[in-house]
């Protein structure tokens, strides 16, 4: 029995070792890329994922999020503009939009930044509202 008991809990350590070694943490984090902490909305959860392109030199339009937004840069480099400030996201990094926040970002490098977004979202609520 304790034979037994000894393998068992011997390969929850080697399972725990064999997914740690196959696994690249890219965001563990409680606060946007703009330094804020994260705010849920509620009502009913959907997230959406999809690559979003940004054209050598092309903006993207000041816009606003209701809920909050993962990026993850692929390929090349962004900055981000919000509130007079500025950062700069290259191929690797990954950053969460803010709530409620007039932001903007331009392609500053020289091919077009792809990046996987995953919107944290709810049912009926838009991803990003354009603001003029």
């Amino acid at each position: 029995m304790k034979k037994i008991i000894l393998i068992l809990v011997l390969s929850l350590f080697t399972a725990n070792v064999y997914a740690d070694s196959h696994v690249k943490r890219i965001l563990s984090t409680s606060q946007t890329g703009m330094g804020n902490d994260i705010v849920y909305p509620s009502g009913k959860a959907k997230i959406t994922a999809f690559e979003f392109t940004v054209p050598v030199g092309a903006p993207v339009t000041p816009h606003t999020h209701s809920f909050p937004v993962l990026i993850m840069i692929q390929q090349g480099e962004i900055e981000l503009i919000h509130e007079g400030k500025t950062q700069v996201f290259k191929a690797g990094d990954a950053f969460v939009e803010d709530v409620g926040i007039v932001h903007e970002s331009k392609n500053i490098g020289n091919v077009p930044v792809k990046a996987i977004v995953v919107a944290i979202g709810v049912e009926g609520q838009k991803i990003m509202t354009p603001v003029k």
